[in-house]
Protein backbone atom coordinates (compact mmCIF):
# COMPACT_ATOMS: atom_id res chain seq x y z
CA UNK A 1 0.00 0.00 0.00
CA UNK A 2 3.22 2.72 0.63
CA UNK A 3 4.19 1.85 -3.00
CA UNK A 4 1.16 3.21 -4.12
CA UNK A 5 0.82 5.93 -1.98
CA UNK A 6 4.26 7.22 -3.37
CA UNK A 7 3.42 6.80 -6.96
CA UNK A 8 0.32 8.80 -5.98
CA UNK A 9 2.17 11.20 -4.09
CA UNK A 10 4.91 12.11 -7.14
CA UNK A 11 1.87 13.00 -9.50
CA UNK A 12 1.20 15.66 -7.21
CA UNK A 13 3.45 16.32 -4.33
CA UNK A 14 2.45 19.47 -3.26
CA UNK A 15 -0.65 18.61 -2.53
CA UNK A 16 0.57 15.41 -0.84
CA UNK A 17 2.78 16.82 1.33
CA UNK A 18 5.43 13.83 1.48
CA UNK A 19 6.60 10.88 -0.74
CA UNK A 20 5.92 8.37 2.47
CA UNK A 21 3.02 7.75 4.17
CA UNK A 22 2.46 7.87 7.53
CA UNK A 23 3.97 5.49 10.10
CA UNK A 24 1.37 3.87 12.73
CA UNK A 25 3.38 5.15 15.09
CA UNK A 26 2.60 8.96 13.99
CA UNK A 27 -0.75 7.71 13.50
CA UNK A 28 -1.17 5.97 17.22
CA UNK A 29 0.06 9.71 18.40
CA UNK A 30 -2.31 11.79 16.24
CA UNK A 31 -5.39 9.86 18.05
CA UNK A 32 -3.77 10.10 21.38
CA UNK A 33 -5.83 13.32 22.64
CA UNK A 34 -8.91 11.78 21.27
CA UNK A 35 -9.61 9.04 24.47
CA UNK A 36 -11.22 6.02 24.54
CA UNK A 37 -14.24 4.81 23.19
CA UNK A 38 -15.94 8.52 23.59
CA UNK A 39 -18.80 9.42 21.20
CA UNK A 40 -17.19 12.02 19.28
CA UNK A 41 -17.72 14.19 16.24
CA UNK A 42 -14.23 14.06 14.47
CA UNK A 43 -13.27 15.76 10.92
CA UNK A 44 -9.92 14.17 9.32
CA UNK A 45 -8.42 17.02 6.90
CA UNK A 46 -6.51 15.06 3.88
CA UNK A 47 -7.30 11.49 4.67
CA UNK A 48 -5.06 9.91 1.91
CA UNK A 49 -4.42 6.06 1.77
CA UNK A 50 -6.68 5.79 5.51
CA UNK A 51 -4.29 5.20 8.02
CA UNK A 52 -4.85 7.57 10.03
CA UNK A 53 -8.51 6.80 9.10
CA UNK A 54 -8.01 3.50 10.39
CA UNK A 55 -6.62 4.94 13.84
CA UNK A 56 -9.10 7.20 14.60
CA UNK A 57 -11.99 4.62 13.95
CA UNK A 58 -10.18 2.69 16.11
CA UNK A 59 -10.32 4.72 19.12
CA UNK A 60 -13.81 6.62 18.71
CA UNK A 61 -17.21 5.25 20.23
CA UNK A 62 -19.75 3.10 19.08
CA UNK A 63 -22.02 6.47 17.96
CA UNK A 64 -19.66 8.72 16.59
CA UNK A 65 -18.91 10.01 13.57
CA UNK A 66 -16.05 10.55 11.56
CA UNK A 67 -16.25 12.55 8.18
CA UNK A 68 -12.54 12.44 6.36
CA UNK A 69 -11.70 15.04 3.53
CA UNK A 70 -9.95 13.43 0.54
CA UNK A 71 -9.39 15.54 -2.72
CA UNK A 72 -7.45 12.99 -4.60
CA UNK A 73 -9.25 10.98 -6.28
CA UNK A 74 -7.03 8.16 -6.12
CA UNK A 75 -7.15 7.26 -2.63
CA UNK A 76 -11.10 7.42 -2.50
CA UNK A 77 -11.61 4.08 -3.07
CA UNK A 78 -9.11 3.13 -0.92
CA UNK A 79 -10.85 5.03 1.92
CA UNK A 80 -14.25 4.04 0.65
CA UNK A 81 -13.07 -0.05 0.96
CA UNK A 82 -13.02 0.62 5.03
CA UNK A 83 -16.03 -0.84 6.27
CA UNK A 84 -17.51 0.94 8.64
CA UNK A 85 -20.96 3.07 9.40
CA UNK A 86 -18.85 5.76 11.29
CA UNK A 87 -17.26 6.86 8.19
CA UNK A 88 -18.46 9.63 5.99
CA UNK A 89 -15.66 10.16 3.28
CA UNK A 90 -15.73 13.36 1.37
CA UNK A 91 -14.45 14.08 -2.11
CA UNK A 92 -14.17 18.06 -1.57
CA UNK A 93 -12.09 20.74 -0.73
CA UNK A 94 -11.84 21.26 2.71
CA UNK A 95 -12.85 25.49 1.76
CA UNK A 96 -16.30 24.09 2.17
CA UNK A 97 -15.77 23.09 5.99
CA UNK A 98 -18.29 26.20 7.26
CA UNK A 99 -20.74 25.15 4.82
CA UNK A 100 -21.52 21.07 5.91
CA UNK A 101 -20.95 21.69 9.07
CA UNK A 102 -22.39 24.06 11.94
CA UNK A 103 -20.94 25.83 14.47
CA UNK A 104 -19.40 24.34 17.64
CA UNK A 105 -20.47 21.21 16.62
CA UNK A 106 -16.88 19.19 16.07
CA UNK A 107 -14.61 17.75 18.99
CA UNK A 108 -11.44 17.34 17.15
CA UNK A 109 -10.44 18.33 13.67
CA UNK A 110 -7.20 15.50 12.60
CA UNK A 111 -5.64 17.34 9.47
CA UNK A 112 -3.01 16.01 7.62
CA UNK A 113 -2.91 18.70 5.06
CA UNK A 114 0.50 20.28 4.62
CA UNK A 115 0.14 23.38 6.07
CA UNK A 116 3.47 24.78 4.94
CA UNK A 117 2.64 24.17 0.64
CA UNK A 118 -0.99 26.33 0.97
CA UNK A 119 -1.11 29.59 0.33
CA UNK A 120 -1.35 32.01 3.42
CA UNK A 121 -5.22 33.21 2.72
CA UNK A 122 -6.55 30.01 2.00
CA UNK A 123 -4.93 28.41 4.74
CA UNK A 124 -5.76 32.02 7.15
CA UNK A 125 -9.70 30.96 5.81
CA UNK A 126 -9.15 27.35 6.89
CA UNK A 127 -8.19 27.84 10.44
CA UNK A 128 -10.76 30.51 10.44
CA UNK A 129 -13.32 28.04 9.55
CA UNK A 130 -11.77 25.57 11.79
CA UNK A 131 -12.30 27.38 14.67
CA UNK A 132 -16.18 27.86 14.03
CA UNK A 133 -17.11 24.30 13.71
CA UNK A 134 -15.03 23.05 16.60
CA UNK A 135 -16.69 23.15 20.19
CA UNK A 136 -15.18 25.36 22.84
CA UNK A 137 -13.49 22.12 24.40
CA UNK A 138 -12.39 21.33 21.06
CA UNK A 139 -8.65 20.62 19.55
CA UNK A 140 -7.58 20.96 15.84
CA UNK A 141 -4.40 17.94 15.69
CA UNK A 142 -2.50 18.95 13.53
CA UNK A 143 1.01 17.43 12.13
CA UNK A 144 3.98 18.87 9.88
CA UNK A 145 7.61 18.14 8.88
CA UNK A 146 8.79 21.76 10.60
CA UNK A 147 7.56 24.31 12.59
CA UNK A 148 7.05 26.78 9.82
CA UNK A 149 3.51 27.17 10.49
CA UNK A 150 4.20 26.75 14.49
CA UNK A 151 3.67 30.72 15.09
CA UNK A 152 0.58 30.68 13.09
CA UNK A 153 -1.07 28.09 14.91
CA UNK A 154 -0.23 30.25 18.04
CA UNK A 155 -1.48 33.45 17.13
CA UNK A 156 -4.94 31.61 16.04
CA UNK A 157 -5.31 29.45 19.46
CA UNK A 158 -5.49 30.17 22.94
CA UNK A 159 -3.11 27.06 23.59
CA UNK A 160 -0.99 25.05 21.46
CA UNK A 161 1.28 21.95 22.28
CA UNK A 162 3.92 20.77 20.30
CA UNK A 163 5.38 16.97 20.53
CA UNK A 164 7.93 15.34 17.91
CA UNK A 165 7.06 11.71 16.45
CA UNK A 166 10.90 10.77 15.77
CA UNK A 167 9.33 7.04 14.29
CA UNK A 168 8.27 8.90 10.97
CA UNK A 169 9.79 9.67 7.06
CA UNK A 170 10.42 12.20 7.78
CA UNK A 171 10.20 13.02 11.74
CA UNK A 172 7.11 14.64 12.49
CA UNK A 173 5.81 17.68 14.57
CA UNK A 174 2.79 17.58 16.45
CA UNK A 175 0.53 20.13 17.44
CA UNK A 176 -2.54 19.89 19.71
CA UNK A 177 -4.19 23.61 19.01
CA UNK A 178 -7.17 23.90 21.49
CA UNK A 179 -9.70 27.29 21.31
Amino acid sequence: MSNFFTITALKNLKQTGSLFRSSKTLANKLVEPLGNNKDLVVIELGAGDGIITKQILSKIGGNSYLHSFEINLSFVPILENINDERLTIHNTCVSNLATIFSENKVDFVVSCLPLANIEHTFKKQLIEDVKFILKDNGSLIQYQYSKKDLEFLKNNFADTSTTLCIKNIPPAFIYNCKN
